[in-house]
């Protein structure tokens, strides 16, 4: 007796309709695509769309969290206390490593921002918001850091530093960035230390 075919039930409904937008988002973009094209390609009716996901922006943001992009604080495991600089240089590799293996998706993404998609341009903001909320977290873990320095801004500092880079890269496809994150931490490290260290 061979196994029943497999249905679309088989995965989770939610699941699916991630699926078809990254599918559909990555031939199309987020703007050229409608929530009924989504729904037919998930499977669904379009208020079962909805019942998962109150709006598009809602479904790009589960997408962005699919790739790995926009956890929470309490959903993300910290490093260790350590120096600054060590803190910086390893956790900006390990997110510049995750954007390398991630490029053609947050070349879209951002590209759909940039091109005025509104959904996309509102998550992209708040996963920016998350993102330095994250930093925040990373240099409040440092054993060296000084007691007034305002981490907000350090945190938007390392963030713009890491999205250039990034861009920089995209657009030289450059191998060789692994050294300025190094460079960038030498320079910031001793105005976070503060003249009192």
């Amino acid at each position: 007796m061979s196994p029943a075919p497999a249905s679309t039930t088989a995965v989770p409904t939610r699941g699916r309709i991630v699926d078809a937008a990254l599918r559909l988002f990555a031939e199309r973009g987020t703007t050229a695509v409608s929530m009924r094209e989504l729904a037919d390609a998930a499977d669904v009716t379009v208020p079962g769309l909805y019942y998962h996901f109150a709006s598009k922006a809602d479904l790009i943001r589960e997408v962005y969290r699919a790739q790995g992009f926009g956890q929470e604080l309490d959903e993300i495991e910290l490093p260790a206390p350590a120096p600054l600089e060590t803190l910086i240089v390893a956790e900006a590799r390990r997110e510049f490593t995750r954007f390398i293996s991630q490029r053609e998706f947050l070349s879209l993404m951002q590209g759909e921002a940039v091109l005025g998609d509104e959904d996309a341009l509102e998550v992209g903001l708040t996963l920016g918001k998350l993102w330095r909320a994250r930093w925040v977290a990373v240099l409040e873990r440092a054993d060296d850091i000084a007691t007034d320095v305002d981490l907000d801004s350090a945190a938007d500092c390392i963030a713009t530093f890491l999205w250039g880079l990034f861009v920089e890269y995209l657009r030289r496809d450059s191998k060789t960035e692994d050294h300025r994150i190094e460079q960038f931490a030498r320079l910031v490290a001793p105005a976070l230390r503060g003249a009192t260290r």
